[in-house]
């Protein structure tokens, strides 16, 4: 059986600190769980524990209601914990203290559901899958299952395997342009829409932006960097093809640090022309999403910006909302993406897990059979997991159309989603039509349909013991070359060079590591 990991600690588990911390525990998992299962004489589990981010619904959103309407439909006993959505991964990372904390069933980001899978602390479902109800239901989508294959990342064995179900596509980022500032600028709506640009012809739209509108900056950024795969995702033109962390060069046939390669050389000069032309914010590195959200939405030409990078599909509308509220003129152009970048990255969904506590609980199987794969039933649930509990965040017409309801915490702003977007699930409904979905904007659907139609998945990160107790020291000097880099403290090769000189014994490490356990697998 596995030996609970020993060495978390309970302070400032983020990603780079928890990667390492994780894999300094015994990962002796047990991989018993891969024996024949008789699904259809699978049974409703006993009382079991939900842990979930601030993406379900919270306790200040009616998130009682939810979990009452979820548990009259299921007819399951389940307990929802809800840690704060800024401090979720400190709380999963305590949670796998001891297997008295561990919650039967996690949400993992891509990044954490490699990282526990190879620690042997996830359930292995690939097999439940294979045989759910939703595979054989005929109404997955038709990228259902090359999304589903894209999230198999390797167990305690080495091998690769479904330790998490994505109810969803990952969806990305776009970039939205103010049509105002484009117009300003002397650019059709039109044009763009359907032309990308080159990378050229995108730094030139924004020098005229700055001088038609005579602003400090034209790009407030929610940093230069995020910190969860693929990085790159909010300076999507600026990085271009470029790799944050490392990959697998199908050319050279090994693992490589992309951090290093001249992919990344070169977009850390084009963040750093970009802040001395004046084009991007040099506070980008201090900003939040919701504090980068304040620029994109003020009318102070020191700290507007009119280009910003974000979630496709439902932020469309949300970002529009902000602008009109602001008493600014709300028409976005979603761009595409500019020649030499090809196509935008669409992140791996965050992933439900089940926990190997669940598993050695004899809790697993059904807990995937009755609660994970029902959320993609077709009916009820489904409804409940896009749309929130009937009453409280819609209601229905006469005519069966959905009405949307204000919010608990703003009744100004209505509900439009709950968990899942109707505009990303990987299953339809039973009888054809998704019940809320003729209420979405068209902008929201304009801006999924363009996402999708210029966008490729992420690869799924590679993990080993060694990758978990470096990856940490790593990133954080590598945040710190793309600061200092992009603020003009350092230059690209002064950059590079500490990179090399901090962590570059750490980083022969890593890749060492991937190459001797994975390359050509």
């Amino acid at each position: 059986m596995r030996k609970t990991v020993k060495k978390l600690t309970a302070v400032g588990l983020t990603l780079t600190s928890v990667m390492g911390l994780v894999a300094c525990g015994n990962n002796n998992a047990s991989t018993e769980n891969k024996a024949t299962v008789d699904w259809a004489s699978v049974e409703k589990p006993e009382s079991f524990t939900v842990m979930v981010d601030g993406t379900v619904p919270q306790m200040e959103e009616w998130g009682d209601k939810f979990d009452e309407q979820l548990k009259q439909l299921t007819e399951l006993d389940f307990e929802v914990v809800r840690p704060d959505h800024n401090s979720y991964y400190d709380a999963v990372a305590n949670s796998m203290l001891d297997a008295s904390a561990m919650p039967d069933v996690i949400i993992l980001s891509s990044d954490y559901l490699a990282l526990y899978a190879s620690q042997g602390l996830l359930w292995d479902m690939t097999d439940a899958w294979a045989n759910s109800a939703t595979k054989a239901s005929g109404r997955l989508i038709s990228d259902a299952e090359k999304i589903m294959q894209a999230n198999y990342v390797r167990g305690v064995d080495g091998e690769k395997a479904l330790y998490g179900f994505v109810p969803t596509r990952g969806n990305g980022c776009v970039t939205y342009v103010k049509e105002a500032w484009a117009t300003a600028a002397g650019y059709s709506a039109d044009e763009l829409k359907k032309t990308p640009l080159s990378y050229k012809e995108y730094y030139e739209m924004l020098k005229k932006m700055k001088e038609a509108k005579g602003v400090d900056y034209v790009i407030s950024a929610p940093g230069f960097y995020s910190k969860e795969a693929p990085y790159t995702n909010y300076l999507p033109e600026f990085y271009q093809n470029a790799q944050f962390t490392f990959y697998y060069d199908q050319a050279k046939g090994e693992y490589v640090d992309g951090f290093t390669q001249q992919e990344m050389k070169d977009a850390l000069q084009r963040i750093q022309d970009a802040v001395n032309d004046g084009l991007i914010n040099k506070e980008s590195s201090t900003k939040t999403t919701a504090t980068a959200r304040n620029d994109f939405k003020s009318s102070d030409p020191k700290t507007e910006s009119g280009v910003f990078t974000y979630w496709a599909g439902q932020w469309a509308d949300t970002l529009r909302g902000y602008l009109a509220t602001a008493g600014l003129d709300d028409s976005l152009i979603p761009l595409l993406p500019v020649k030499e970048l090809g196509k935008y990255a669409e992140r791996l969904a965050p992933s439900w897990c089940i926990t190997s506590h669940a598993a050695e609980t004899g809790k697993a199987e059904g807990i995937f059979k009755y609660f994970l794969d029902k959320m993609l039933d077709g009916g009820d649930i489904q409804t409940l997991w896009e749309y929130g509990p009937k009453g409280y965040y819609y209601n229905l017409k006469d005519d069966g159309s959905f009405e949307f309801l204000g919010k608990k915490s703003n009744p100004k702003t209505k509900y439009a989603k709950a968990h899942l977007d109707c505009n990303l699930v990987l299953a339809g409904f039973a009888n054809g039509k998704d019940p809320g979905k003729a209420e979405q904007p068209a902008n929201v659907t304009e801006s999924s349909d363009m996402f999708f139609q210029n966008s490729t998945l992420v690869d799924s990160p590679a993990m080993t013991e060694e990758v978990g107790k470096l990856v940490g020291d790593i990133n954080t000097e590598r945040y710190t070359v793309v600061d200092k880099v992009a603020r003009g403290e350092w230059t690209v090769d002064q950059g590079m060079t500490e990179y090399t000189n901090t962590v570059g014994s750490k980083v022969d490490a890593a890749v060492k590591s991937l190459n001797a356990q994975f390359a050509g697998k």
